[in-house]
């Protein structure tokens, strides 16, 4: 059976702390691959992305290139409506029946999964890696569903790196080259 993570988000745009949450899941829970899928709409947030999902994709198509575990699914991406988390991977287990599923979330969320949509439906399709972020509590209300991790993480957020960027000055070593240079190649978020 493989076992596979899955890390979710807008990805406007991803930067190093997704990438350090990835790489920690991936290395301590010994997953073979962790997958990365950008969200059409997601539940939590007030307002969709500013960002085409074109732009999305590609950015977050290059963070993915850096490593060959890594591999980017568009499966919210092909999906209409809000992009929930229970609709995903209903789709992904049945799709992939030799794949046990690992849902990994930063600190920010463990705080809220109380709150997600069809959590206790949820639950029973995969186990959490909560990885803690600077500034939660990161108390998992989850304990039996979930493995918590702690780990070397940045406090970053892709809404600040947004805001370096419109007021120039952002420290570019939270992005990959790749990544920084589709930005200012295609002018995002100025």
């Amino acid at each position: 059976m493989r076992h596979v993570g899955i890390i979710g988000g807008t990805f406007d745009p991803p930067h190093i702390g997704h990438l350090l949450m990835a790489e920690e899941a991936r290395l301590r829970v010994n997953l073979d691959e962790v997958w990365w899928l950008p969200n059409r709409i997601p539940p939590h947030k007030k307002q969709p992305s500013q960002t085409s999902e074109k732009d999305r994709l590609a950015l977050t198509e290059r963070m993915v290139s850096l490593h060959e575990h890594y591999q980017l699914s568009t499966v919210e991406l092909e999906r209409d409506g809000r992009s929930y988390t229970y609709d995903t991977m209903k789709q992904l287990c049945e799709r992939y029946s030799d794949t046990r599923f690992y849902f990994i979330i930063g600190g920010d969320m463990i705080d809220d999964l109380p709150n997600w949509y069809r959590i206790d439906d949820l639950l029973e399709l995969v186990t959490f890696i909560g990885i803690d972020r600077p500034g939660y509590r990161n108390v998992p209300p989850y304990d039996e569903w979930m493995i918590h991790l702690e780990g070397a993480l940045v406090d970053v957020s892709s809404s600040s790196i947004r805001n370096q960027i419109k007021e120039g000055s952002l420290n570019q070593f939270l992005l990959t080259k790749d990544v920084f240079d589709y930005i200012k190649e295609y002018r995002l978020y100025e």
